[in-house]
């Protein structure tokens, strides 16, 4: 018997369009199990609840599953300090968090659809916090997204990202080696499902911003990538009543949605303090060593990770 969460009807409906099969569940859980016990070099959460969102994520294909869950966790172990929160009680990391850099909105889009997000480059001082500091707080709520959301894994997430008040010197806040790590983990690490980015609130002159750091983007990305000229036509895509006061919706107040997420920072103290015990040992992996500087170097392109 699989220990993981009952899914709504409609939920259901989605998970097993990708290709979930109920009463073969345990069967495919004890497979990933299995696999993760043989590999040397990688320890990892073995949870039924967090290895079926990469089941979920994956469209029920092992191989595939087995890929996600190995660069989950070799990317947190070699860049601990973008992808890896142990404890989400540091001083800084609150700091950035009640900053409201990132919200994840609780309504979704049409009350059944994607789950939706909201950005705010410019809510942080770049003076005062490194680049990582600030990715890191998105990562560990992104993680709490992956453990019991299953809305954004089975139908995926849109992120509104407002650049209203972004200076230049935001746009160029991360270095191309940090957005390409960032492109890899949330296209090839993380089991959840990026519908669109809608850029809206741009400023003259920020296209020819843009399209410096738009290259570093991989072809899916920069499809699903749109910059709004004017509100009119980003409500065409999502309708004022799903966003927050703040924007004139109906969802409630920005602070209201940091208080809640700050309850499951809270919630899920004891499982960020157990991540210190998962991860990868490059030494152990079969086969040839992974060659980061060359993966992520400012001058080349995507590679994959090789994954037994």
């Amino acid at each position: 018997m699989a220990n993981i969460r009952p899914l709504s009807g409609e939920l259901q409906k989605v998970a097993e369009e990708l290709g979930e099969v109920p009463a073969r569940l345990p069967q495919d859980l004890a497979a990933l199990k299995e696999w993760i016990q043989q590999q040397p070099h990688l320890k990892a959460n073995m949870d039924d609840q967090f290895l079926v969102a990469f089941l979920r994520g994956c469209k029920y294909s092992l191989e595939r599953a087995k890929g996600k869950i190995d660069k989950f966790y070799t990317l947190k172990t070699k860049y601990p300090e973008i992808f890896c929160t142990y404890d989400v009680d540091e001083p800084k990391f609150r700091e950035i968090y009640r900053m409201g850099v990132f919200l994840y909105l609780p309504q979704p889009l049409y009350d059944d659809g994607p789950r939706l997000a909201i950005m705010r480059n410019d809510k942080f001082p770049i003076d005062k916090y490194p680049a990582e500091d600030v990715m890191r707080v998105a990562c560990a709520l992104q993680e709490i997204l992956l453990l019991e959301d299953d809305r954004a894994i089975l139908k995926g997430i849109i992120v509104i990202n407002d650049v209203d008040k972004a200076s230049s010197a935001h746009y160029l806040y991360m270095s191309p080696s940090m957005v390409k790590k960032l492109t890899v983990f949330s296209e090839e690490a993380v089991p959840l499902r990026p519908k669109a980015t809608h850029i809206i609130n741009a400023p003259s002159g920020f296209e020819k911003m843009f399209n410096m750091f738009k290259p570093l983007l991989s072809e899916k990305q920069q499809k699903r990538m749109f910059v709004h000229s004017s509100k009119t036509d980003f409500l065409k895509e999502i309708p004022l009543k799903y966003l927050p006061k703040e924007y004139g919706g109906e969802i409630g107040s920005e602070e209201e949605i940091l208080e809640e997420w700050e309850k499951k920072l809270d919630e899920y103290r004891e499982h960020f303090k157990r991540n210190a015990q998962y991860g990868t040992d490059e030494k152990l992996r079969p086969g040839k060593a992974i060659d980061f500087n060359s993966m992520f170097g400012i001058d080349g392109s995507f590679r994959k990770l090789d994954v037994d």
